[in-house]
């Protein structure tokens, strides 16, 4: 059985804490393939403003260029709505096949509230999970959580300890207005993107 990661966010912009999480859950877990999704908007941030899709995408692509087994789908920034994990997840199957198994990633905190999201059930049931957790933050109630949806919708869900990296957008945002170096965030190739794009430089 085939093995497919799905990796969704904003990644506004993406930045070494989203590769480094990519790479881990796809080498960790020995995934034959693994989907990195740019949000258009997120049901839980609807009036969130982002830079435009086709920029973010392109700074997913730029990222990912060295991993054959990693590619940049825009499956959810075609559709310019709100950005539903189910109905992505029900797409891919549908384009991969049934027999494909398929892993949704993501962190400890979105994870331990999966059970408020759309179509919850469904969710939990038919698909996968990696959770990436970072050590000692709340593993007892990861492994409580996972140890009771296991036992209720007999998923698979897999642990990976992903080293902590503590960037967040706002402070790259800020940094890139205030002109500091912006080497530790992300590769030269997507500052590049960003300087020659203009991104990022005004508030918003």
């Amino acid at each position: 059985m085939h093995k497919i990661g799905v990796f969704g966010g904003t990644f506004d912009p993406i930045h070494y804490g989203h590769i480094h999480l990519a790479e881990q859950a796809l080498n960790e877990c020995r995934l034959d393939k693994l989907l990195v999704v740019p949000a258009a908007i997120q049901p839980f941030k609807p009036k969130q403003e982002m830079a435009l899709g086709d920029h973010r995408l392109h700074m997913a692509k730029i990222a990912f260029t060295t991993d054959d087994k990693i590619s940049v789908s825009d499956i959810e920034l075609k559709k310019n709505s709100i950005s539903y994990t189910i109905d992505t997840l029900r797409e891919i199957r549908e384009s991969y096949g049934q027999e494909t198994e398929i892993f949704f990633i993501l962190g400890t905190d979105a994870f331990l509230k999966i059970e408020k999201w759309k179509n919850a059930d469904e969710l939990v049931k038919g698909y996968s999970f990696i959770v990436g957790a970072r050590p000692g933050y709340r593993q007892d109630e990861l492994d409580e959580f996972a140890g009771r949806l296991r036992s209720v919708y007999n998923n698979s869900i897999m642990k990976i300890s992903n080293r902590q990296i503590n960037i967040s957008s706002t402070e790259i945002k800020q940094a890139i207005r205030s002109g500091k170096d912006l080497s530790g965030y992300f590769p030269k190739e997507v500052e590049r993107y960003i300087i020659s794009n203009g991104l990022y430089r005004e508030l918003y």
